[in-house]
């Protein structure tokens, strides 16, 4: 076959240093514009993005030749140095080292979006650490 055929759809989330509540009403849409366009510039399949005061959900379609490994660097290391080098905080903005990183099924994939869309629902109702023994048992079902 000549042709490479694949849907690799990943749910990844990730949490700002020491999961300080940095990301405000005020640095949130700068910061997720730019967590965009890093992924657009570096050809990142970025297809849903939110998150909430200390963390960040993402949906990725990723490509044969991705390496989520480098793809987080990119998006976490690149969006961290522009809200230091524009200094919009008065601290040293950073993310907490390490991801979450759950494998979605194709037919599943609408139904993440909608989960990344409420975030701020589902965090009235359970914290971080509740949220990513959730996600890790539905990976372990779907």
């Amino acid at each position: 076959m000549s042709h490479v055929f694949q849907a690799l759809w990943v749910h990844v989330t990730w949490a700002t240093k020491n999961r300080q509540p940095w990301l405000t009403a005020e640095l949130k849409p700068a910061l997720f514009s730019q967590i965009r366009d890093i992924a657009e510039a570096g050809n990142i399949r970025l297809d849903f993005l939110n998150g909430v005061y200390d963390h960040v959900h993402c949906l990725l379609s990723l490509r044969t030749t991705d390496r989520l490994d480098l793809v987080m660097q990119q998006l976490k290391g690149k969006s961290a140095h522009w809200v230091n080098e524009q200094q919009l905080t008065d601290y040293v903005f950073a993310w907490q080292n390490g991801y979450g990183a759950f494998s979605v099924s194709p037919s599943h994939v609408q139904r993440v979006r909608n989960y990344i869309r409420n975030q701020e629902k589902h965090h009235q109702e359970q914290d971080y650490w509740q949220e990513m023994e959730m996600l890790e048992k539905m990976a372990r079902v779907l």
